[in-house]
């Protein structure tokens, strides 16, 4: 009824009707014929083809060429490398290739080569080039993977989406089988190969290598198979894997010989033990040049070698060098210091203990013996013993006569031989973690560094008032000179802050990162008044830089709080920016030439140095990554000039906390102990970290150097920092 009463209100001449179709002729008029495309290619140039693809050709090699920062002057090549790295990372090149190869595809029709690429070849090198960027991204290494696809690495974002999905469902040993296979399938369908063809290389294969062990098996020596009669014997130890020469032997004793033995009793009680032959004892003999590491040997008094070194015996009559352990005994030097700064009896005097003498020939001894088991004959030249470590110098060359001619010649060994049984030496030495320096910077030899049984520890005060520091400071006289420790021969190590002129510090949790921030600002402190240098404390962990809080070197209270730190980094821009204004009015180029420029009289308008330091960076980068890395970056940029130093530490040494702007700006870096080869590349852009001890065992690299230089950090105690500061805290009270 409801529907007959609407149907009875609509007026009669305004009935629905259902739509009808478009007109043939709308269609017509609004469709494209194939005509209208052969009327485009007849109305382009016959040389259209060539110029799209020298067009093709020219961008695949400036978009490749870019990915190199080769043409990083440009705006737009910067853009666009960005773009194909944070959409392919790696594969990026793969993309410029294709560009470049579709170029030249276009061009080989006109030299009268024609390739006929079927849509299912061309759609399996899509697919492979997918399941490329995925293994990319799986095979970095690192687990977080969207860090590593937004700078630009392993597979790109694709690549990063694509391994997340099968990662995410079932892990990354199954997602690495599953693209590699897709991978695999992908090229064998692109290249046309069937699967008749690989079934039938397969069979042809496994045949050959039957018929190659079929025979082997048959052409094998008889005398060499294992005999009833004799005993089964152990398999030799490590300390009798270099045999005699056995040509030197005689015939009967040689291999191949029959030696009979009386078989065993089996009904005696007591069955006597088998009588080997000459030859089966031969077998067992230790190596020719084999050293009881226990025995050093007979130091021969009053003769030398070359370089003054004592002698010694050894039990197989070969002469070596025997190292001796001279105590770090430096003569206290200290310069002249203001009344007003702290006395540096304020510090402790700790002694440096070292290890003693047996303890390094013996290492010499094992060192030796043990290359010795793998052909590797050498000569530990030097010893260099550090607080922490201790490193051997490995000759890989030495002198030999010609047996023939009596001439002498040089046995080389390559350094890689040497490197490859780092863990033997370690087995042998029993140490905990050896690090090999291949070669030693500026030395004709390669160190094996081996921590001391009883490490020392190095104190701040020994370091500053050491030789090296005072003459550093006479020469240098940089309010910004900071004592960082002692090397792995003993020496002390001091940097200028204003060369560096910034300090990227990393490594795990208990490394020494924070104990060496507390000694950088106790160094600074200890021999700057507060209008000389001030500083700028951000702990977000709240608990390592605030005992430093009521100092007068520091510009406001040490923050803690994330959203005040990064305000605090918005100052410093600030004023850095303020200073560079005050530099262009006085036509100065940086601190030092304004400063001396308004000279005595305008001492209070100096400007005094700013050091800034960030105990733990991570957490800063994870909450507020855009603005702290823009502030950061910039500072490290241009701060330099105005006297303004950046200190930042971090225990997260990874890709989204330490990124490529950041890294690049720092060219100064410390490594503590990290738990990884792909952390220790992080930071130095090598290995090498990992293999640390920890407790302010560290890796240095200079701005200037061509590999880190491994030292013992300095030490500070709680109660010398407190003692400090309490002194500038009744200073400021005064």
């Amino acid at each position: 009824m409801a529907e007959q009463k609407s149907t009875e209100n609509k007026p009669a001449g305004k009935a629905t009707t259902p739509p009808q179709p478009p007109k043939r002729e709308k269609i017509e008029k609004y469709s494209v014929k194939p005509e209208f495309w052969d009327s485009i290619l007849d109305a382009m140039p016959p040389w259209g083809d060539e110029i799209a693809a020298i067009v093709l050709i020219i961008f695949g090699i400036v978009s490749f060429l870019s990915l190199f920062n080769v043409s990083s002057d440009t705006s737009l090549a910067a853009a666009w490398s960005g773009t194909l790295t944070s959409l392919f990372g790696y594969g990026s090149f793969i993309v410029c290739v294709g560009i470049f190869a579709l170029g030249i595809m276009i061009l080989l029709p006109k030299a009268g080569i024609r390739i006929h690429l079927p849509p299912a070849r061309l759609f399996a090198l899509e697919i492979a080039f997918i399941a490329i960027l995925a293994l990319l991204h799986l095979l970095t290494g690192d687990l977080e993977f969207r860090a590593v696809a937004r700078a630009g690495q392993g597979g790109g974002t694709i690549g990063g989406a694509m391994s997340g999905i099968i990662s995410g469902l079932f892990g990354t040993t199954t997602a690495l089988v599953f693209y590699s296979v897709v991978l695999l399938i992908c090229l064998s369908v692109a290249a046309g190969i069937r699967r008749s063809a690989i079934t039938g290389w397969l069979q042809r294969t496994s045949q050959r290598l039957q018929a190659y062990a079929d025979k082997v098996y048959q052409t094998q020596n008889p005398s060499t198979a294992p005999t009833p009669n004799l005993p089964v014997r152990s398999p030799a130890s490590s300390l009798m894997r270099i045999r005699p020469d056995l040509n030197s032997l005689p015939p009967s004793q040689r291999p191949g010989a029959t030696a009979s033995l009386p078989p065993l009793g089996i009904d005696d009680e007591h069955p006597e033990a088998p009588q080997l032959s000459e030859q089966e004892l031969a077998l067992f003999a230790r190596p020719e040049n084999f050293v009881d590491p226990t025995i050093v040997g007979k130091v021969l008094k009053g003769q030398k070698n070359e370089a003054g070194q004592q002698l010694v015996e050894r039990p197989d009559g070969r002469i070596k060098n025997y190292f001796s352990v001279d105590n770090i005994r430096e003569p206290k030097k200290v310069g002249k210091r203001e009344k007003e700064l702290p006395s540096v009896e304020l510090l402790q005097d700790v002694d440096i203990v070292l290890p003693e003498e047996t303890e390094i020939n013996r290492n010499v001894v094992l060192i030796e013996n043990t290359l010795l088991e793998f052909d590797i004959d050498i000569d530990v030249v030097d010893v260099r013993i550090g607080p922490t470590v201790t490193q051997y110098a490995v000759q890989p060359f030495r002198e030999k006569k010609d047996e023939l001619s009596g001439d002498s010649m040089m046995q080389r060994t390559r350094l890689n031989k040497i490197a490859s049984l780092g863990s033997d030496l370690a087995l042998a030495l029993s140490a905990r973690r050896l690090r090999l320096e291949v070669p030693v910077p500026g030395h004709t030899y390669m160190g094996i560094e081996v921590p001391n049984k009883k490490p020392s520890v190095v104190a701040l005060r020994s370091v500053y008032e050491s030789r090296v520091f005072f003459e550093q400071l006479q020469k240098k006289k940089s309010p910004l000179l900071i004592p960082l420790g002692r090397d792995v021969a003993g020496e002390s190590v001091a940097i200028d802050l204003a060369g560096c002129p910034h300090l990227l510090i990393a490594g795990t949790t208990g490394s020494g990162k924070s104990v060496c921030i507390a000694a950088i600002a106790t160094a600074l402190m200890l021999d700057n008044m507060p209008d000389t240098v001030k500083l700028v404390m951000l702990d977000p962990k709240m608990v390592e830089l605030s005992r430093f809080n009521g100092l007068p070197h520091l510009i406001g209270p040490v923050e803690t709080e994330l959203e005040r730190i990064v305000e605090v980094l918005r100052w410093c821009t600030r004023e850095m920016d303020r200073r560079y204004k005050l530099l262009e009015e006085n036509a100065a180029r940086n601190i030092d030439t304004y400063n001396s420029r308004l000279g005595q009289r305008r001492k209070k308008d100096q400007l005094p140095y700013i050091v800034i330091m960030i105990d733990e960076v991570g957490d800063l980068m994870l909450s507020r990554p855009e603005e702290t890395e823009k502030s950061i970056t910039r500072l490290a940029q241009m701060a330099r000039a105005v006297g303004m130093h950046l200190i930042v530490a971090t225990q997260r040494p990874s890709v989204d906390v330490i990124t490529g702007l950041i890294k690049a700006n720092f060219p100064s870096r410390i490594a503590f102990a990290v738990a990884s080869g792909v952390d220790s590349r992080v930071i130095l852009d090598s290995v090498g970290a990992e293999t640390l001890l920890g407790k302010g065992d560290m890796l240095y690299l200079a701005p200037d150097a061509a590999a880190p230089r491994r030292l013992q950090g300095c030490f500070v105690a709680d109660e010398e920092v407190r003692k400090v500061v309490a002194h500038w805290r009744t200073w400021k009270v005064q």
